[in-house]
């Protein structure tokens, strides 16, 4: 299985075509010459533990920064209560404190993410390729941007 590189669902490695939003996807031979702009990080897969989303959270972001991947979506899921809710308050606290450090360079919540006004406006216009791959990601507070 691999990840849609729009929604972040799990696929099947062979579909070219993601079953869930349809967005067409990229075969590994595609990118191997190029550097990877975006990628898409399911913290909340398998419903863990607050502590362990964090550190899957905080791994992935290294790993992401050794691939040289400018800017990650982190699907950390929105929930009012319970697991869900917990993981994005947690993430969110933990990202800020990573900002303050400089170990991010921004971040931008899903709900404040627009396509045309604000940081979503600026970030599209320093990656343009990211307005197809992140179009799901508009106003949802499911998820945060982090720009490395």
């Amino acid at each position: 299985m691999s990840l849609c590189i729009v929604c972040g669902n799990e696929i099947p490695v062979d579909d070219v075509v993601c079953p869930f939003c349809g967005a067409a996807q990229q075969s590994a031979a595609d990118n191997s010459d190029e550097t990877v702009t975006h990628r898409i990080v399911n913290i909340e897969r398998g419903r863990p533990v607050v502590e362990t989303a964090l550190k899957k959270m905080e791994n992935e972001l290294l790993r992401a920064r050794t691939d040289r991947v400018m800017v990650v979506t982190l699907i950390h899921g929105y929930g009012s209560s319970g697991k869900g809710g917990r993981i994005r308050t947690e993430c969110r606290k933990l990202l800020d404190q990573m900002n303050s450090e400089k170990k991010i360079n921004q971040l931008i919540v899903g709900e404040e993410f627009r396509k045309r006004t604000g940081p979503g406006k600026a970030l599209l216009k320093r990656f343009p390729q990211l307005e197809d791959d992140c179009a799901s990601d508009f106003s949802n507070p499911g998820v945060t941007i982090v720009v490395l």
